[in-house]
């Protein structure tokens, strides 16, 4: 099939970047004619692909975000491609990855949080306000092609907060991960060499997170914790980015334990090989890319109920999920309890079959059939 991927960013960084990143190479390796409709390629496309850029205006974020949403559809409508499949704001796709979550619920958690002058600056934001009018148009009652959730939780979230989608219209596809790329074996090959890299030493437990937006990621509460009592005097290592950094890195320079923040990383399978449990107690995500590539690791993840995670992780990984992600105290003891020597091997094992369950090859075989169906339907309309 002749297939149209349309993203403002073409990278692997960021969980909707690398969704998109991740299938366009996939589906090219499977004879796919695969059209990138981009903003920005910030690394190289696969050979074979064909790249269309957008000209959007990089005037501040508004014009960025307007200038996209109009101009892609008028790139992707020359290709004439059999299906096009939309990520981040755009409208006018046969499929939409639904990846980063529903806007209008993030606002309203924002402004609960912080009180009723951030509700009214959101409320006069020219920006907030046309991302939630792009949004109301990808999810109006009127909606041509098929909505993929990431998870069961995002799903629900965006029939919560538009009800007039019709629920036929919103299914969910998991994320799938690279399994040879995360695998358990690189923790022989690799995991020494990157404990010594780090400063921490040979036997000492490590617990990982990766991920960027350190605040929504949870980073302040494994801080809090290590402030209080590193659990099993593990050490934290940090891989990612934030616009406070350096301000976390001072404070984490005073704490109990030792915590290492290493900064954003593409080799980021490297730190997986090195950890011996994965903490990600996000305030809120739908499926966090980095809790499939842990598992797929054969590391055992901490994190909570906010996330789309608690449908990936049967059997003993349940046992590692809190129902509050800002609960410093549950989170401590779930830490605890992922790295008792007695509980390991049973979460080790759980932890990669979870992550092999869904694997690339699983996510772009259901996105074929996707796209034979967006296919056949837009056959249908045109007849």
């Amino acid at each position: 099939m002749k297939l149209a991927l349309v993203h403002k960013r073409y990278d692997r960084l960021g969980g909707a970047e690398w969704d998109c990143h991740e299938l366009s190479r996939q589906l090219a390796d499977r004879g796919h004619e695969v059209h990138l409709v981009v903003g920005e390629c910030r690394v190289p496309p696969p050979a074979g692909m064909y790249v269309h850029r957008v000209s959007v205006v990089r005037a501040g974020k508004l014009a960025k975000l307007a200038s996209f949403a109009l101009l892609a559809p008028r790139v992707w409508r020359a290709i004439g491609a059999d299906v096009v499949v939309g990520f981040g704001r755009t409208v006018g796709w046969d499929l939409f990855r639904a990846s980063g979550g529903v806007h209008k619920r993030w606002l309203a958690r924002v402004a609960a949080e912080r009180g009723p002058l951030r509700a009214v600056r959101q409320r006069l934001s020219p920006y907030h306000r046309l991302m939630l009018a792009i949004e109301r148009r990808q999810y109006a009652a009127d909606t041509r092609g098929m909505v993929l959730a990431v998870s069961e939780l995002s799903r629900q979230e965006i029939l919560e907060s538009y009800p007039a989608m019709p629920p036929a219209k919103v299914s969910v596809l998991h994320y799938g991960v690279d399994v040879e790329r995360f695998h358990p074996a690189r923790r022989v090959a690799e995991g020494a060499a990157v404990r010594a890299e780090l400063g921490i030493g040979p036997t000492q437990p490590v617990v990982a997170l990766v991920g960027s937006g350190f605040r929504r990621k949870g980073v302040d509460v494994l801080l809090e914790v290590w402030r209080r009592a590193p659990p099993a005097n593990a050490a934290l290592v940090v891989v990612g980015n934030d616009q406070h950094l350096a301000q976390r890195q001072r404070v984490a320079r005073e704490l109990a334990g030792p915590v290492v923040f290493t900064g954003p990383r593409r080799d980021v399978e490297r730190f997986y090989a090195a950890a011996d449990l994965f903490a990600l107690p996000s305030l809120h995500e739908g499926c966090p890319v980095a809790i499939l590539e842990a598992l797929a690791s054969g590391v055992p993840v901490v994190t909570s109920r906010a996330t789309g995670a608690p449908e990936l992780m049967p059997g003993p990984l349940a046992d590692l999920l809190v129902d509050d992600p800002r609960d410093v105290d549950a989170i401590a003891a779930r830490l605890r309890l992922g790295l008792d020597p007695a509980r390991r091997p049973a979460f080790v094992a759980a932890a990669r079959a979870a992550g092999c369950a869904n694997g690339l090859g699983v996510a772009v075989d259901r996105l074929e059939a996707w796209c034979r169906w967006a296919a056949a339907a837009r056959e249908r309309s045109d007849a």
